[in-house]
């Protein structure tokens, strides 16, 4: 009986470590090494790069390929009413392409200082300007979104950045 019982331990552990054996993975794949992954290598990189850049135009417009540049002439009569605006060098661009009026969904107004005029105004009159500017805007285009930078390009006069939802407020950031 004592040679019953350990042939039964016997086969009882043969089939376990069977059972083991197709139940755990086999060796890796053997992997061929004629096969080489230049091609593949040479067809990932970049035919070209570009630089990084910020351009508020494209963010909100959607770039140059979906949007209008608004004349300057149209720019002067939009925002005449707005003091010392013709300080600054404008240009806007609108989406979508060809829409005008009540038409226009978005626009994008920048404004380079190049004449000193943020140096000489504090953080309340950058905030007015500002808000002037995006009034002006939402009047001349009320059913669209408006954002706005105005900066020096030498950096001393500092910025201002705004935006006016649809129909809603303006806000104004002056630095």
């Amino acid at each position: 009986m004592a040679l019953a019982s350990g042939g039964r331990a016997f086969l009882a552990a043969l089939v376990v470590l069977m059972a083991l054996a197709a139940c755990s993975q086999g060796a890796a794949p053997v992997v061929d090494t004629s096969v080489t992954a230049a091609p593949a290598i040479e067809a990932a990189r970049p035919a070209a790069s570009a630089e990084g850049r910020f351009n508020p135009t494209e963010a909100v417009g959607g770039g140059a390929a979906g949007s209008n540049v608004i004349s300057a002439d149209e720019l002067a009569r939009i925002f005449a009413a707005v003091p010392q605006v013709s300080q600054l060098k404008l240009s806007a661009n609108s989406s979508p392409p060809g829409a005008t009026g009540p038409d226009v969904a978005t626009v994008s107004v920048v404004a380079q200082d190049s004449g000193g005029l943020l140096k000489g105004l504090n953080a309340a009159a950058k905030q007015t300007l500002g808000d002037g500017i995006l009034t002006a805007a939402g009047t001349a285009w009320p059913n669209a979104s408006v954002s706005l930078l105005v900066s020096d390009p030498a950096g001393s006069g500092g910025t201002i950045i705004g935006n006016r939802p649809k129909g809603g407020p303006n806000t104004v950031l002056a630095t």
